[in-house]
């Protein structure tokens, strides 16, 4: 409940009252509370497929004060959980064989325009694979050529994501390499299968340190 109030912006016990029957909520804000939990409210309730949970929580942690940024990032991993890389809109894995920054320059080859996530993010540094499942957003997905689809057997499977109006707002240039802010890198990598977001989980504290002095 508290993660769905600090994305949302709407307050824990107005959800509380609600989830109780005490409040009868409007379809604005019902749908500001669906929409912070990753679904869309229409005619029928739907998994959205959407980044917006992430971005609700990295604009409440713009808006928030030195003091207040430690709790919203301890809640990043259930935000995380809201928007799985798998199950994004247009997600496609496929097996990497090659190094990672070879692929950044492969995909601006094709003129996908790539943004690096996920850990090599974070570190600001796409020399070598941190990951365990890169994200890279591109224009267009599905368009992107010369990689096998992932298999169980894969070494290494990256992820191509979409890129969306959220993604170019928190994006920066580092060392001539297009990268997510290191907060939007976490959280997708706190969103990714496997192993990853139990190894991500650690850099946490790292974040909050970082956060509580500014250092954005």
């Amino acid at each position: 409940m508290n993660t769905l109030a600090a994305v949302s912006g709407v307050p824990a016990s107005t959800i509380s009252r609600i989830e109780s029957g005490k409040v009868e909520p409007t379809w604005s804000m019902m749908g500001r509370i669906l929409t912070a939990a990753g679904f869309r409210l229409d005619s029928t309730l739907t998994n959205a497929g959407t980044d917006e949970p992430l971005a609700g929580i990295t604009r409440r942690l713009d808006a928030a004060e030195p003091s207040e940024r430690a709790t919203i990032i301890r809640r990043f991993p259930a935000v995380a959980r809201l928007a799985l890389v798998a199950r994004r809109n247009g997600s496609r894995p496929v097996q990497l064989d090659g190094n990672l920054a070879d692929t950044i320059t492969d995909l601006q080859n094709q003129g996908q325009v790539p943004v690096v996530s996920s850990l090599e993010a974070y570190s600001r540094d796409v020399s070598q694979t941190r990951s365990f499942y890169p994200v890279v957003y591109v224009t267009t997905p599905e368009t992107v050529r010369g990689f096998l689809p992932a298999t169980p057997t894969s070494p290494l499977v990256m992820f191509f994501l979409a890129t969306t109006d959220n993604v170019t707002a928190v994006t920066q240039t580092v060392d001539g390499v297009r990268m997510v802010s290191r907060e939007w890198a976490l959280l997708d990598s706190l969103a990714s299968p496997g192993r990853q977001p139990d190894a991500s989980m650690y850099l946490l504290d790292d974040l909050i340190m970082d956060a509580a002095q500014g250092l954005r």
